[in-house]
C-alpha cells in the first residue's frame, strides 16, 4: 500500500517580491466587516459601526491576509464608520503599520472614474487595498478586469480580492487574480 501523507496541507505561498515585476500595481478590493443592522438606533447609515463579531471575524480575516503574503503601501478606505474601521483594524496587523486614508471616491455610488483618479494622484504607491461598501465594490471590480457587472461576482463582508495592472488601475486593464470569501480567509490565519 503506498504510503499516504496526512499532514495538514500548507497554505500556497505568495509570490516573492524578487519574482514580481517591479512595475506591476496590486489593487486589494475588501468590503467593510459586519456592522450594526439599520435601524431606529443608527438612522443615519453612515454611522453604523462594525459588530463585534464583525471586529473578530476581520482580525482573523487580517492574519489570513498576512499569511497570503500581502503587503500594502497604504489603505484606502469610505469615509462610512465600518469601512473606517475595518481599515484601522486591518491596519493594525500589517509590520509596519499601513496607512490609513480616507476619501468621498469610495461613497456608495461614486463613480470609479473619481476612484481612479484619486489612485493617480499617488502614482509611486503600487500596492493599495480599497475598503468599501457593495455593490459599488463588485461593480469596480467588474469594470477594472472588463468583466460584465450582471458576472455574479459579490464580495462578502470582509471579503476580498487581488487585481493586478502593469502601471496604475484603469477601465478593463486589471487581471483577477485571486477572489476569497472571509471563510477562506479566516481559515487561512
Amino acid at each position: 500500500m503506498p504510503h499516504v501523507n496526512r499532514q495538514k496541507p500548507q497554505a500556497r505561498q505568495p509570490r516573492s517580491k524578487s519574482v514580481k515585476n517591479s512595475e506591476d500595481y496590486e489593487l486589494y478590493i475588501m468590503r467593510h466587516g459586519k456592522a450594526a443592522p439599520r435601524g431606529p438606533a443608527y438612522s443615519d447609515d453612515a454611522k453604523r459601526p462594525l459588530t463585534p463579531q464583525g471586529i473578530k471575524d476581520l482580525q482573523e480575516v487580517s492574519r489570513g491576509l498576512i499569511r497570503l503574503g500581502v503587503e500594502v503601501d497604504w489603505i484606502v478606505s469610505s469615509p462610512l464608520v465600518r469601512a473606517r474601521e475595518t481599515a484601522q483594524i486591518v491596519a493594525e496587523s500589517f509590520t509596519p503599520r499601513a496607512p490609513v486614508e480616507i476619501t468621498e471616491a469610495l461613497n456608495p455610488g461614486a463613480a470609479a472614474e473619481a476612484l481612479l483618479a484619486f489612485l493617480a494622484k499617488h502614482s509611486a504607491r503600487k500596492s493599495t487595498l480599497l475598503i468599501g461598501h457593495e455593490p459599488d465594490l463588485s461593480k469596480l471590480a467588474c469594470q477594472l478586469i472588463g468583466a460584465n457587472p450582471d458576472a455574479g461576482l459579490a464580495l462578502k463582508k470582509s471579503g476580498c480580492c487581488l487585481i493586478t495592472f502593469p502601471d496604475l488601475p484603469q477601465l478593463f486593464q486589471g487581471h483577477l487574480l485571486w477572489w476569497l470569501t472571509p471563510r477562506v480567509l479566516r481559515r487561512m490565519a
